[in-house]
């Protein structure tokens, strides 16, 4: 088993007129060149608006630890960025969140779901990604020896979880993760149920076939 430390996560939101869009990305791109040289810097991603005329902009910027980030919000640096964003390009607002899982449940303009949803979707998606993989590609893998098969099987399982299985996950939970208003409490413990049931389920069926 692999044990990381969870990364920490600065989600940005800005509002960038529609002509100002060339403007404010070729300011990200010398603000992401500032903030590479901080340590714990580990990547940033910029996600454009949906629509051609959207106005939206969604910049998410990964740190190793909350320390890190925390380094680089409180900086000279950044704040001298965020003046000159609000300067040349607009209104914005930022919203940090000290989990790795972070950036998959994100939406802008919604809070992020409580840590104990986001901890049961991602176990639902890894117990089986994991399971299969070791079912099959462990098959091969392990003449290999435990630790090079390790280190592909998590290669693997972290691609198939980023890429395939949690995009998805967050989309069909949508609903029941950003259910968390006093009066939605029954669709939140209906929902754990749910997922506790279908692994108990998921784990009868791979019993059956690993034993």
């Amino acid at each position: 088993m692999s044990v990381r430390v969870s990364r920490a996560t600065s989600v940005i939101v800005h509002q960038v007129p529609v002509q100002a869009a060339d403007r404010f990305l070729a300011l990200q791109g010398s603000l992401t060149q500032a903030v590479e040289v901080f340590p714990g810097y580990q990547a940033t991603e910029v996600y454009p608006p949906s629509d051609p005329n959207g106005t939206e902009w969604v910049v998410v910027i990964h740190f190793a630890d909350a320390k890190s980030l925390k380094d680089w919000i409180d900086s000279p640096t950044r704040a001298k960025w965020t003046e000159r964003l609000g300067r040349e390009i607009g209104e914005f607002r930022q919203e940090t969140l000290a989990t790795g899982f972070g950036a998959w449940f994100t939406r802008p303009s919604v809070d992020p779901p409580p840590g104990w949803k986001m901890v049961a979707t991602v176990l639902l998606g890894l117990y089986p990604t994991v399971m299969l993989l070791t079912l099959t590609v462990g098959a091969v893998t392990a003449p290999l020896g435990m630790a090079v098969a390790m280190l592909i099987g998590n290669a693997l399982s972290v691609v198939i979880l980023q890429y395939a299985v949690m995009p998805a996950l967050t989309r069909v939970l949508g609903p029941w993760l950003h259910a968390n208003a006093r009066t939605e409490r029954t669709r939140s413990f209906g929902g754990i149920g749910v997922i506790v049931l279908l692994l108990a389920g998921l784990a009868l069926v791979f019993r059956q076939i690993a034993g």
